[in-house]
């Protein structure tokens, strides 16, 4: 399989369907190294404006409305990076999307922009389930400003534990010892775990798998008990 992924830690979700991939592009606000793909880094919660430039990139007179400029800007990826997406998805089959963005709040454009680039390369859709879509019905309408994610943020990850996994740099910043128990806050969310060191994350989003999450990421506050 070779696929362009707008997937937020395969290799955790999908184990399988990881190691079927054997060619791509991933786009994310994170780094699988676990993904045999190439990584082009975005803001978090920003892939209907990276979807939108590679639609405007592609097609300029059908997107006349979106400012390529602001979608690159606002996104934090490049349009070069983003010519050099479309140049490759001429040899791929297929194009996986994260599950989470089914929460996402511009969930019915992003549905479109799939549909879009999928029948304009011939490209099998899948979410990251490995489930077949078809968005053929969705309509395009005003795009929704993206959401501001500075300071400290929770990613909603499937571990097989229920600790909060931590980069030195997040540890650093929150002033907190490895294994501490700790206190963490955000929107309709408040949970006491334990905070350990993990080395292969970096920055300062942290990662907790919990239950009735609203969306994939959300701002946090955070306190040593």
């Amino acid at each position: 399989m070779k696929a362009l992924c707008f997937v937020d830690m395969l290799s955790l979700k999908n184990p399988l369907l990881c190691e079927n991939l054997k060619e791509g592009i991933n786009i994310s606000c994170l780094e699988d190294r676990a993904l045999k793909t190439k990584f082009y880094k975005c803001e978090i919660a920003s892939a209907s404006f990276v979807l939108a430039l590679l639609c405007k990139l592609y097609k300029p007179l059908a997107f006349e409305k979106l400012d390529e400029g602001y979608l690159s800007a606002e996104s934090c990826f490049g349009e070069d990076e983003a010519l050099e997406v479309l140049e490759n998805l001429k040899n791929y089959d297929t194009l996986i999307f994260d599950e989470g963005l089914k929460k996402h709040k511009d969930y019915g454009n992003i549905q479109y922009f799939l549909n879009f680039l999928s029948k304009e390369f011939y490209l099998e859709l899948l979410d990251s389930l490995g489930v077949k879509c078809d968005f053929s019905k969705a309509v395009l309408s005003d795009l929704k400003e993206l959401d501001n994610y500075d300071g400290l943020v929770l990613f909603n990850a499937p571990l097989k534990d229920k600790m909060l996994h931590a980069s030195r740099q997040f540890l650093s910043l929150v002033k907190c010892q490895n294994e501490a128990l700790v206190e963490l806050c955000g929107e309709d969310l408040k949970i006491e775990t334990k905070i350990i060191l993990d080395e292969n994350l970096q920055g300062t989003i942290a990662f907790l798998n919990y239950e009735n999450a609203k969306e994939n990421f959300v701002k946090i506050r955070l306190k040593e008990l």
